[in-house]
This record gives C-alpha cells, sequence and structure tokens, in this order.
C-alpha cells in the first residue's frame, strides 16, 4: 500500500548541518525538507531519488553520520534521542503500512503509548512484512486513512472498529467514551464504519455496535470523561439518571453539581488536581461541601482514577445511599 507523505514542517528538531557536510547543498536541502516531514526520518530510496548514489549512502552509515533505524531508514546520528511516534513512522516508512491498533489508538489520545502496529493489506504483503509489528489486513480504504502528526494511520472509526477486537472489553469501552466525549469521533460515524465492515472475522465491529446500542443517551452530552464515566457506572449498578451539572440554591447563593441525584439528596463531585489546585477554589469547595451538607445533601468525591481502578468498591456508596432514599 503505498502512502503519500504531504510536506508539512513539523518543528522536529533535525540538525540541517549534519545532513549537508557532502552531496551538494541542492541535494541537502531537499533531503531536509523530506525529512522534516517525516519526523527526521527518511528512506535510502528517497535518499537515492534526490541524487545520492548507493555506494554514497552505504558510506555515510558506515560512518556513522547516518544511524539505520529500520532497514533502509535513516536519520542523522546527531539527531536527538528517538521518540515512540518516530519509531512508529520508521517502522511505517520501511513497511509502506499504517499505523493501525494499539499505535493508531495512541496517536488519537484513546490508549496509552505502548507496542508499535502497522497494517500491510494483503497484495503489499511480502517476506519483509513476516514480523510481529506488521498486520496483514484483506483490504484498507483510502476512506479510512488518515495522518496524525505527520504519520499516516488508520481513522478514528476504523482505529476503534480494530481496537474492539484485542482490547479488553472494560478498556475497549473507556476508549470508546473517551473518543465520543473529545469530539475524536461522532457516534454516526463510528456506527457507519462499524455497519460496514461488519463480518464474523472483526470482532470489533460487533463490540462497537453493542456499545453504542446500550450507552446512555445523556452520554451524548457528557462534557468530560468523568461525567461519561460516572454516567456509564450508574447504568452498571441499577440506579436512576443522574444530572449533570445540577444547579442548586444552598448557602445564600446558586451553586453547579457535577453530577446530583436530587430525589434522594445525593452529590457526585469530580476531585482533580488542576481544578482544584489554587487555594481559593479548594477552599471555596470545603464551604459549598458544607452548606450542602447543612441542608441534608450527601457528597461523595471521586477521582476519574479510582473510579476506574476499583469502580465497584468506589461507587458502593453511592449505590447505598440512592437506594436509600429511593425507599
Amino acid at each position: 500500500m503505498s502512502v503519500s507523505h504531504p510536506h508539512v514542517n513539523l518543528g522536529v528538531p533535525f540538525p540541517l548541518s549534519e545532513l549537508s557536510t557532502r552531496g551538494g547543498d541542492a541535494v541537502a536541502r531537499t533531503l531536509t525538507a523530506l525529512a522534516r516531514t517525516q519526523l527526521g526520518l527518511f528512506t535510502r530510496a528517497q535518499a537515492h531519488a534526490r541524487g545520492l548514489s548507493y555506494p554514497t549512502i552505504r558510506r555515510r552509515v558506515e560512518s556513522r553520520e547516518w544511524e539505520e533505524i529500520e532497514p533502509h531508514v535513516f536519520r542523522v546520528t546527531a539527531a536527538p534521542p528517538l521518540t515512540w511516534r518516530q519509531r512508529l513512522m520508521a517502522l511505517s516508512l520501511a513497511t509502506d503500512g499504517i499505523a493501525s491498533g494499539r499505535a493508531a489508538g495512541a496517536l488519537f489520545g484513546l490508549v496509552p503509548e505502548g507496542p508499535l502496529e502497522v497494517a500491510v493489506t494483503r497484495g503489499h504483503a511480502g517476506r519483509r512484512h513476516r514480523r510481529p509489528e506488521v498486520r496483514i489486513v484483506a483490504d484498507l480504504s483510502g476512506a479510512d486513512v488518515t495522518r496524525v502528526g505527520g504519520v499516516p494511520c488508520t481513522k478514528p472509526a476504523r482505529t476503534l472498529v480494530d481496537l474492539g477486537g484485542i482490547l479488553p472489553p472494560d478498556q475497549f469501552e473507556e476508549a470508546v467514551d473517551r473518543a465520543l466525549v473529545t469530539g475524536v469521533v461522532n457516534r454516526q460515524r463510528l456506527e457507519s464504519c462499524a455497519t460496514r465492515l461488519l463480518t464474523p472475522r472483526r470482532p470489533g465491529c460487533a463490540a462497537v455496535l453493542r456499545i453504542l446500542e446500550s450507552r446512555h443517551p445523556d452520554l451524548e452530552r457528557a462534557r468530560n470523561e468523568w461525567e461519561a464515566l460516572v454516567l456509564r457506572l450508574c447504568r452498571r449498578y441499577g440506579l436512576p439518571d443522574p444530572i449533570p451539572n445540577y444547579r442548586v440554591w444552598v448557602g445564600g447563593q446558586w451553586r453547579e453539581l457535577d453530577a446530583a441525584f436530587p430525589d434522594q439528596r445525593v452529590v457526585l463531585e469530580f476531585d482533580g488536581f488542576v481544578p482544584h489546585s489554587a487555594r481559593r477554589v479548594f477552599d471555596d469547595d470545603r464551604v459549598r461541601q458544607n452548606d450542602l451538607v447543612d441542608e441534608g445533601w450527601k457528597p461523595f468525591r471521586f477521582t476519574t482514577t479510582a473510579l476506574k481502578r476499583a469502580p465497584a468498591r468506589a461507587f458502593a456508596p453511592v449505590v447505598r445511599a440512592v437506594k436509600r432514599g429511593q425507599k
């Protein structure tokens, strides 16, 4: 599968002086311009096409002016240490592949950076692709391909379809929530992609459709991942729908609560370092909480980490409080 690499300056540190020590200024300029669009990397074929002979390329590698990152993929030895994204770009250049699966998910911020993975269509798969980082796929439409920071990868909808077949259910559900809440993809596009690709060989399609079918309607309007997670946990543990961003008059003023069960007078509040780091905000949060308690509300505070790490244990007091209020 051939992928073009448009000339976009990505601001990647790249020492022009090191690249231009030999070979002529014109050659150096064109090769450097290309490398800057590829996170400081270039291939043997690209260097040759810009006027460097194969013996010259070999000498530069042997003299350690250039470093071979992947077979026939180079960078200037004096460049800064390789990043995860550069290693992924090098694998893409070496295999003519597209970042996919967990690697594509990491580019979109849906999962942490981890294993490198590229997809190559079956017609372009040769012996050089027989390695664990390369996944052979039957087809990969141009409509499913994009770029993130210069790295070719599957689009968000296709990425989620692929992740649905490899991630544990809880992690996958979090990735879908994150994609929809942050606007990486919208529900219609994700549903359309999963329906279009639906086959028994792609379990991720069914996983996507199953999650979309069971999603709480308010999840579409959640402002952040914490709201989406809370709404999902309420559904999981059989609670009524909480009201996000609920306004209530307490302590002689209007207050906005992160989420609330007004009938049961239960409040759910998010604790995060950044929103609550200022001393004034910290102090006001405690005044507000005391006002709520004084007027018969039951506030519960959570971090996203606590809810993800042990959701049943963290959410159990809320379940008990809401169900007592329903009696």
